[in-house]
């Protein structure tokens, strides 16, 4: 193989030595994909040659391989272009996606340049799970490369902050395209350890490549502007989330066309963004235009339009809505347990979603059989030391805290937290939200200086981690000012709410519900300190806002006409008076 593939060889030893398990792509003509593989046939790896075996796609013949093979750390599947031949050899690709998924085996697919390009456009459900891709080269084409060069594995230093490297575009077109992977491999590494900043660092180099190479229409180009949208996202940077998305949006409407199930990808992502930003209606319209297409295209019986059924019912759930939240939710759920089955994490996941309904219900026994549901599958398929396992003890635990059985909640808290501190470290900010959940249990049992050492734990890693002025980080300033306002530290309590809203209104906006919840917090602060006044102007704001956003039946926007009517009752305006707020 030409020297050109020393880069393509360390990218390999990285995915055999290194890497997680999943999907991974060796490109390489099928004349070249013999030669490379024979390369690793020495070692722990299993190769299953559709050459040899002729035949078309199934997964039962890819499962019974694997477990005739269960100490092999990876799978070759060579000429695997010989086994997708028609749409049906792709269909079921597709759909054997999470099942494949499931067997938790580094599974490399030798494809043709060809078949890379038919599936990226055709297999979208099971090409959207594929980690990394390596190009190889044929022969030929220029100097040997040594052995070492070969059998070197990347390693990626992760430790240290990332510089914009410059790209030497003189290098070979399918050398630099593949450099475009790996960068966005490593920022998909880097976001996994909340290193937003540098992974768009990497984001960006990646989207050069592409950009120059294939153009600002290529439907990779969208893929990269969608990373970076995702990034942004996750700093809780909506605005120029929604940027990006656009971007991502136009070029696959034009290309894909707006039927495609990229594009109805987009869309939804399009509706989370508003989702976050509190803007219910316009997630809605989104998320009902992403699941037109997914009931056309996919059908109704399809995991993405399940997927889609879920996001709508978390929508009317923050809307207060829980009838219509359990009705999509039932939507999912039927799906869920006849395509995936009632031991499938993402039927656990439904569990877990219905849960929180009746958990706002008040129904808490409900809520419990629910969450139990939930953790049985959880704990027999993913087991008692996985992250949704430790979330589903975080659950548990919210319901005992709203019952009041506070030791049974700081009980369940820690199972979580035992979890979260070994699997996922004492930094992550799944973390920092049991630290968060453990202090509210210690305000509620007016255990304030306990409270505000886990708050401040809380604190620490969010400013760290996530900065601060993420609306993660505002949370915790919120919290700490109600512990303060339960100490009657009124202006200490003023501070904090004040930092939290300074976030919020930025980063969220001032009509965002997380917004309305700062001010009728401070409204309350004053009306305790005898601004009364001041107070109703504050629950004003907040009301204008939950009426607006969640609606007149919400339970928050009730709380805010009691408490409104409360500041009457002290001001000895009681009947016309609290009528004439409501109706504002």
């Amino acid at each position: 193989m030409s020297y050109r593939n020393a880069e393509e060889y360390q990218t390999l030893g990285w995915i055999l030595n290194h890497s997680e398990d999943g999907f991974y792509f060796l490109i390489a003509p099928e004349n070249a994909q013999r030669e490379v593989v024979d390369r690793y046939a020495a070692s722990n790896v299993a190769i299953y040659d559709y050459k040899k075996e002729p035949g078309r796609y199934y997964f039962h013949v890819v499962e019974s391989f694997l477990n005739d093979h269960p100490r092999a750390r990876a799978c070759f599947l060579l000429n695997f272009q010989l086994a997708v031949q028609e749409d049906a050899d792709i269909l079921r690709l597709n759909f054997s996606r999470d099942m494949l998924a499931r067997l938790e085996r580094n599974i490399i697919f030798c494809v043709t340049p060809r078949l890379d390009d038919i599936l990226a456009k055709n297999a979208y459900s099971f090409y959207s799970y594929v980690k990394l891709k390596s190009f190889f080269e044929g022969e030929g084409e220029s100097e040997e490369v040594t052995e070492k060069q070969e059998l070197t594995t990347r390693g990626f230093d992760l430790s240290t902050d990332i510089e914009e490297a410059e790209i030497d575009f003189t290098r070979p077109k399918a050398y630099l395209l593949s450099k475009a992977i790996s960068l966005i491999h490593q920022a998909e590494e880097l976001s996994g350890k909340f290193r937003y900043r540098d992974a768009l660092t990497l984001l960006r180099g990646a989207l050069g490549i592409r950009e120059k190479l294939l153009g600002e229409d290529h439907p990779d180009t969208a893929a990269t502007y969608n990373n970076i949208a995702g990034v942004f996202d996750s700093l809780g940077d909506y605005t120029e989330a929604l940027e990006w998305h656009n971007k991502t949006l136009a070029i696959r409407e034009k290309v894909l066309g707006r039927e495609h199930p990229n594009t109805a990808a987009t869309y939804n992502n399009i509706a989370g963004v508003f989702d976050s930003l509190g803007d219910y209606t316009e997630a809605l319209e989104w998320y009902n235009k992403a699941l037109a297409i997914r009931e056309n295209v996919l059908g109704n019986e399809h995991p993405d339009t399940a997927t889609t059924y879920n996001n709508i019912a978390l929508v009317y759930s923050r809307l207060g809505d829980y009838p219509r939240a359990l009705e999509w939710y039932n939507k999912d759920l039927a799906i869920s347990e006849k395509v995936l089955g009632n031991e499938h994490p993402d039927t656990a996941t439904t569990y877990n979603n219905i849960a929180g309904v009746y958990d706002s219900l008040g129904d808490y026994p409900t809520s419990l059989e629910w969450y139990n549901k939930d953790l049985a599958i959880s704990e027999k398929v993913l087991g008692k030391e996985h992250p949704s396992t430790a979330a589903t003890y975080n659950n548990i635990a919210l319901v005992y805290d709203s019952l009041g059985d506070y030791p049974a909640a700081l009980e369940w808290y820690n199972k979580a937290l035992a979890i979260r501190e070994k699997i996922l470290g004492k930094e992550h900010p799944d973390t920092a939200a049991t630290y968060n959940n453990i202090a509210v249990v210690y305000d509620n049992l007016g255990d304030y200086s306990t409270a505000l050492e886990w708050y401040n734990n809380a604190l620490a890693i969010s400013e760290k981690v996530l900065g601060k002025e993420h609306p993660d980080t505002a949370t915790t300033y919120n919290n700490i000012a109600v512990v303060y306002n339960n100490l009657g530290d009124y202006p200490t309590a003023l501070e904090w709410y004040n930092k939290a809203l300074a976030i919020r209104e930025k980063v969220l906006g001032k009509e965002h519900p997380s917004t309305a919840t700062t001010y009728h917090n401070i409204a309350v602060v004053y009306s305790r300190l005898g601004g009364y006044h001041t107070a109703l102007e504050w629950y004003n704001k907040a009301l204008v806002i939950r009426e607006k956003v969640l609606g007149k039946e919400h339970p928050d926007t009730a709380a805010t006409y009691n408490n409104i009517a409360a500041v009457y009752s002290r001001l000895g305006e009681t009947g016309d008076a609290v009528k004439e707020t409501r109706a504002e």
